[in-house]
């Protein structure tokens, strides 16, 4: 039974100890700020950002114009 009340002792320190580091975690996100949330807001608004005209720097999205290109008629062949 003392083994018993031990692990529970013990089962209970471990289970306070996290719950104080998490909210020290959260206590110092608020007083400082995120550093994970604040890079990926960055780069999350970075991507809506509408492309500068750089001619140094390729562009990334291919442009087709309507014309190009050619409808091909298919059938299924079956074995």
């Amino acid at each position: 039974m003392f083994k018993f009340l031990v692990f529970l002792f013990m089962f209970f320190l471990i289970l306070v100890s996290l719950l104080g580091f998490s909210a020290l975690r959260a206590f110092k996100a608020i007083l400082f700020g995120n550093p994970k949330k604040r890079t990926q807001s960055h780069a999350s608004s970075a991507g809506r950002r509408r492309p500068q005209n750089n001619p140094s720097r390729p562009s990334r999205r291919k442009i087709i114009s309507k014309e190009e290109g050619e409808y091909i008629d298919y059938e299924e062949v079956n074995d």
